[in-house]
């Protein structure tokens, strides 16, 4: 496999933003997403003030960042709307044009309330931000709404995870289910069995495949339960050594 990033999901308002930019800079392969939603993530809130100044430094020191949108936020994309507070974001731009958020992920299987997936309208959203690459949910009961997305001939990615985002490993890693639609994996993905896993999911991709790992919840301190950044880097090293062993 090629494992183009390392997605370490979920870091907050109390982490030190030099923490996240330092460990960006020592691997570039690194991805930080946060989880955006208006019940925390609004306009002025401490998570957003705090983002809004992270993306500034990533701007000028070229960090991969990523945004994972939820709740209200995610039905109003799949309705086709873009929320303000999120646009403005996504349209934050590097002196050479690229977008400061490289990847957004759309989170179309989760929580509780039951929404429409427009797919022409989100299409139309994919393809306002060509430069974007778009992520959404793989599980077998969104497959008929990926279906109808794939039939809209716009590109975007697929994140497995069986867990629906409660951060268990699955019994069994997924192949590709497209062919023209890169896949990634998630779910219980941690710095002590990450080693392991990436090994397990490379027995089911076709060779050479570009693929990215995300974790989120076992990132977390397990006393404070808040995103620790020694854990982080322990993750991303064993895979980075899992992956230059394997070639």
């Amino acid at each position: 496999m090629n494992l183009e990033k390392i997605t370490c999901s979920d870091m907050r308002e109390y982490n030190e933003i030099d923490d996240i930019i330092n460990l960006g800079k020592k691997y570039p392969m690194a991805e930080f997403a946060i989880q955006a939603h208006p019940s925390k993530f609004s306009a002025y809130m401490p998570r957003y003030v705090w983002f809004d100044t992270l993306m500034h430094a990533a701007k000028m020191n070229n960090i991969n960042l990523a945004m994972h949108v939820n709740a209200e936020w995610r039905t109003e994309i799949c309705h086709g709307i873009i929320p303000y507070e999120i646009k403005r974001m996504w349209d934050l731009r590097r002196a050479n044009g690229s977008p400061v958020i490289g990847r957004v992920q759309i989170n179309i299987n989760g929580g509780k309330e039951s929404f429409r997936f427009y797919a022409k309208r989100v299409a139309d959203i994919i393809r306002a931000y060509p430069d974007t690459e778009f992520i959404f949910q793989y599980t077998p009961k969104q497959r008929k709404r990926l279906n109808r997305l794939n039939d809209q001939n716009v590109p975007f990615a697929m994140l497995f995870d069986a867990s629906g985002g409660c951060g268990v490993l699955p019994d069994t890693w997924r192949a590709p289910v497209y062919k023209n639609h890169k896949m990634g994996y998630s779910g219980g993905l941690s710095p002590e069995n990450v080693v392991d896993n990436l090994n397990k999911i490379n027995l089911v991709l076709p060779a050479n495949y570009n693929t990215w790992i995300d974790a989120e919840g076992k990132l977390k301190d397990p006393d404070t339960k808040q995103f620790d950044i020694a854990r982080a880097e322990m993750y991303i090293q064993n895979a980075i050594r899992c992956i230059a062993r394997s070639k």
